[in-house]
């Protein structure tokens, strides 16, 4: 089975659990695993039957995911985020996603993103495209004037929150829109459809990035973090097409 096809098939996996228990988690179901960052039985169980299915197909393969971690020493390492937006999910707000990538010496080479609610499935191969639920998608050509950026304020880390509202301030003077639906993984995903046009967003986490970076690239688009690395390990990231990439940069270089 190849690479692509048991990331699309983890994700689907993942999101059937999350589709299975949503607005079923209880206020005891909800434990605290840092100032507003959350995790149910949920995110644990999704992550468990991903691991499982993709170890049993590629048993020497490396797995990291959010909440147990990273297991095995291989170079090709599995990416996961089993529940990215746990708090849209513990509140019933439908917009979260299960993402899967696969990375080899810091290249990610397939990705899926699953949107369990919209039943929209997001997928890509590097150097093969990006698709959403088997159609070719590609990220916007609107001008920055019509553009709409998606972003994500900096919850756990409210250090970075003067510099990040001045870097809102100027997305929402310079973009016909800005929306922050909660969950990094569909941000970048919408992206790569043409839905967004652009994005940013700082302190992230790699299993949060990793495929939804893949897919803007594969839908022409470009993403870097704040220094114009394409370096996840940072976990800031500022994604578009070509000309939204641009102004985006310019605005958060700014206010660094």
């Amino acid at each position: 089975m190849s690479f692509l096809q048991v990331a699309k098939e983890a994700a689907i996996i993942g999101g059937s659990i999350l589709k299975e228990n949503f607005k079923k988690i209880k206020t005891a179901d909800v434990e605290s695993k840092g100032v507003r960052d959350f995790v149910t039985y949920v995110d644990r169980l999704s992550e468990e039957r991903i691991k499982n299915y993709i170890l049993s197909v590629y048993p020497d393969h490396s797995f990291l995911g959010e909440e147990e971690g990273r297991f095995g020493s291989s170079e090709f390492v599995w990416i996961v985020d089993p529940l990215d937006g746990t708090k849209n999910y513990i509140s019933g707000f439908e917009i979260f996603a299960v993402s899967v990538a696969l990375q080899r010496e810091e290249e990610c080479l397939v990705g899926a993103i699953y949107v369990p609610m919209l039943d929209k499935l997001y997928y890509a191969e590097r150097g093969g495209g990006s698709y959403l639920n088997g159609q070719r998608v590609r990220v916007s050509s609107r001008p920055v004037g019509n553009a709409v950026v998606a972003t994500g304020f900096p919850f756990r880390d409210t250090e970075e929150l003067d510099s990040y509202m001045a870097m809102l301030r100027d997305a929402f003077i310079t973009f016909s829109g800005v929306r922050r639906p909660g969950a990094a993984a569909i941000d970048l995903a919408m992206v790569a459809e043409g839905v967004f046009d652009g994005f940013f967003e700082m302190k992230l986490s790699v299993w949060d990035i990793a495929a939804g970076t893949l897919l803007v690239e594969e839908a022409g688009g470009k993403f870097t973090d704040f220094q114009g690395k394409k370096d996840l390990s940072s976990g800031n990231v500022i994604a578009g097409g070509e000309n939204v990439y641009s102004v985006l940069f310019d605005i958060v270089r700014r206010h660094l």
